[in-house]
């Protein structure tokens, strides 16, 4: 037994231009001839369909690997040195051992490329000598066999199909009420009833699969014996293209554009349904009914054609189909990604428009390289590879459409949490738009890597699942899971603040919590972004001992170079301690008097009356006048003459004063008039000072309503209210004595000075 395996595999493989290793080989095997070679593939095909005898070659391959690699280890050793005790020096031999290594990898991999494509131009002629050899006549065809196998495939397929379009008709019923749901619903309801359509297409597959069963069994095979081969290998077929179908239409929808997932118009929707669903009836009852039937009735090796010739012509077919439609698509994915909003997604779309049709080329490729190479399990390979492939790509579509609307629509919170935490839906809305973004990242790099491990190309989950992908999947996951979490704690900190900053029963927050419940939130900013920094380096291996121990370092450096920035900072925060300034207080600060519009942690923001905005650092604050603290006074100082009766100008100020109350600035007055008389005798005025207690902030509106009812009750009363004068003298001309006698009296003339009050008289007459 085991000899016949060698001379079979050893002529089998020399037909396909390779040898057995040398544990393998017998000892003389002489050239052999076509009549041999074609005797060593019936060979080999009756040891394959024989499963003790398969598994006895395969236990045979796997000793020859075997023998193969021990014998090419010790040629290594011996190669090396190992073997005579030798060894050449590690840093005599380093750089020339790494270039020979990468030039050796390179003529390998070069070498396996030459060899896989030879083994594919090989197998291709060795599946086409089945149709040289039935055309010669070497192989008979049993046309009785045929005949009989092709009346029982008719008459069943004939039954299924009858039933599955008198199952369509029935349902082509039920489709326009759905299709009115599904046009007036929402995104689920669309969804949903694209999964019930769908269902119901497979239920009338599936009525059309038990009718072509029942009439099989009536007909032929019976209930005792069953089904026939050719009858089960028909339905399915009928079966496989039925599900394939419902598949096509659940993505195209043709027909039906409210169901439609894709961006696809009706034109385009069934356009590709139709080249697609031609493409599979091709496929389907080729592969899985005519090269079986073919098997069957005349011989493996005219089966072993057929199916390399429909494999060929269906991947013509759709290579030519690519072809065509190349720069329609392309176009389409450029005009559709001109509505997306992500750039991302914009030039991800558009650079897929524009090498669609060579992915198309690598995929057919691919395909028929496996039907070439691999036939026996090519169908389970591209099948399971293919299902996935698109199982993955919905996902990720599916995955990236939730996520995108996520980020265009943004969070949405209740009204009542809304009304209760104003800003919270805003810093949300900041942050987790950007977040959602890399999660979209991510699901494309990982629908990427999928694809890439189900064709075998890259072996990512093995080495996701190794001890280095289990470290750094871990490593990095733990710095995000960080990141997150202190995301988590800062939103609890800043809605606390938010809480405490509004108003409750009537409690107002005064302008010190204010300031200081903000200066909390930009320190606690600030420590939650270092500490979360620090913490998420350390989680991905970064020694943090050092950038502590630097930004220490600096801090000491600064704190010498900036003596004044800790000053500011340190006066600022006993400033605020103890309450020296609000935000909206009027303060002299550093001789500026104006109103505190902003208070950070070095200096204060005023802005004058002139509009004139200052800023101050508290290190120039030496005394901080605040005018807004408790209550206020308007100090009223009124002139009158020296002729004046102080009795009645003190009542015409109390009469002004009760004519202020019954303003509406009569509540924000707390007490009487308190009236402290005559204090200053002037040059040309009496000065009587008055006080009235007001509330913060409103002395100096109400000291000027005051001023204009103490004068319009001065004019009531004939009081008068003084202003500086001065008097001009003629004198005499030296040179002119005798008019002299006829000199008049000095004039006076009486002019209003625009000089203080405190100006000294004139020493002339009056």
């Amino acid at each position: 037994m085991k000899l016949l395996l060698r001379m079979a595999l050893s002529l089998f493989l020399f037909s396909c231009g390779l040898t057995l290793p040398a544990g393998a080989q017998s000892e003389t095997a002489p050239a052999p001839d076509a009549e041999q070679l074609q005797q060593a593939n019936d060979a080999l095909i009756q040891l394959l369909e024989n499963p003790d005898s398969r598994a006895a070659l395969i236990d045979l391959l796997k000793k020859s690997d075997t023998g193969s690699a021990q014998s090419s280890g010790d040629g290594a050793v011996s190669a090396d040195g190992a073997g005579t005790g030798q060894s050449a020096p590690a840093d005599e031999s380093s750089n020339s051992s790494t270039s020979e290594n990468f030039a050796l990898r390179i003529g390998e991999y070069t070498r396996a490329l030459a060899d896989d494509v030879g083994v594919l131009v090989q197998q291709t002629l060795r599946s086409l000598n089945g149709l040289t050899l039935i055309a010669r006549g070497d192989i008979p065809v049993k046309w009785d066999r045929l005949k009989e196998i092709s009346i029982q495939v008719g008459v069943v397929l004939l039954a299924a199909y009858a039933a599955f379009w008198v199952c369509q008709l029935i349902a082509a019923r039920i489709y326009p009420r759905m299709a009115v749901l599904a046009r007036y619903g929402g995104g689920l309801t669309r969804s949903l009833i694209l999964i019930l359509s769908s269902i119901l297409d497979g239920i009338t597959v599936a009525v059309g699969w038990a009718v072509g069963n029942t009439v099989a069994l009536l007909a032929y095979g019976g209930f005792q014996t069953g089904v026939t081969l050719p009858e089960s290998l028909a339905l399915n077929a009928f079966f496989i293209l039925g599900m394939a179908n419902v598949s096509l239409r659940f993505i195209f929808a043709p027909g039906r554009p409210e169901l439609r997932i894709l961006p696809f118009d009706n034109d385009s929707s069934l356009y590709w349904y139709s080249r697609l669903r031609l493409f599979m009836h091709w496929i389907i009852y080729g592969i899985f009914l005519v090269v079986p039937i073919a098997n069957i009735g005349v011989a493996i090796a005219l089966g072993n054609a057929l199916r390399f010739l429909t494999v060929f012509f269906g991947m013509i077919y759709l290579a030519f189909t690519v072809h065509r439609n190349r720069d329609t698509v392309r176009k389409g994915a450029i005009e559709y990604a001109g509505g997306l909003q992500s750039a991302l997604g914009q030039r991800a779309l558009i650079s897929l428009g524009r090498l669609w049709h060579i992915v198309a080329y690598i995929y057919l490729f691919t395909v028929f390289a496996i039907w070439v190479t691999r036939p026996f399990d090519a169908m389970t390979i591209i099948v399971r590879a293919t299902g996935l492939s698109i199982l993955t790509i919905m996902a990720g579509f599916a995955i990236s459409l939730v996520v995108t609307k996520a980020i265009k629509g943004g969070i949405r919170l209740p009204e009542d949490l809304n009304r209760t935490l104003p800003a919270l839906q805003h810093r949300l809305n900041a942050f987790v738009p950007r977040l959602l973004k890399l999660v979209r990242a991510a699901v494309f790099l990982g629908t990427v890597l999928l694809l890439l491990e189900i064709w075998g190309v890259l072996s990512f989950a093995s080495w996701m699942f190794s001890e280095a992908g289990v470290d750094l999947l871990s490593a990095y996951g733990s710095a995000f899971l960080v990141l997150l979490v202190f995301f988590g704690i800062w939103l609890a900190v800043m809605s606390w603040v938010d809480l405490r900053l509004q108003s409750r029963g009537g409690n107002i927050v005064t302008a010190r919590e204010r300031t200081l419940f903000q200066l909390f939130r930009n320190a606690s900013t600030v420590v939650i972004i270092v500490m979360a920094l620090l913490l998420s380096l350390s989680e991905v291996g970064v020694d943090i001992g050092p950038l502590i121990a630097g930004a220490g370092v600096v801090g000491l450096a600064i704190s010498f170079g900036a003596q004044t920035l800790v000053k500011d900072i340190i006066t600022g925060a006993f400033i605020q301690i103890e309450n020296a300034i609000n935000e909206g207080d009027v303060v002299t600060v550093a001789g500026v008097t104006g109103t505190v519009e902003g208070i950070t942690v070095r200096s204060v923001r005023m802005r004058d009356l002139n509009g004139t905005s200052h800023i101050i650092p508290f290190s120039s604050v030496d005394m901080v006048s605040n005018f807004m603290r408790g209550f206020s006074y308007h100090v009223a100082l009124i002139g009158v003459s020296y002729d004046t009766d102080i009795s009645e100008a003190k009542d015409a100020m109390h009469e002004a004063f009760r004519r202020l109350n019954e303003t509406d600035y009569g509540p924000k007055i707390f007490e009487d008039l308190e009236m402290h008389g005559v204090t200053n005798f002037g040059a040309s005025s009496i000065d009587i000072r008055a006080r009235i207690k007001t509330t913060p902030g409103d002395q100096w509106s109400i000291g000027r309503a005051y001023n204009e009812f103490v004068k319009q009750v001065f004019d009531e009363r004939g009081i008068e209210i003084p202003f500086p004068q001065v008097t001009y003298h003629a004198a005499t001309p030296p040179y002119a004595p005798d008019q002299a006698s006829k000199k008049k009296a000095p004039k006076q003339v009486e002019k209003p000075q625009e000089l203080s009050e405190d100006a000294p008289a004139d020493d002339g007459e009056h």
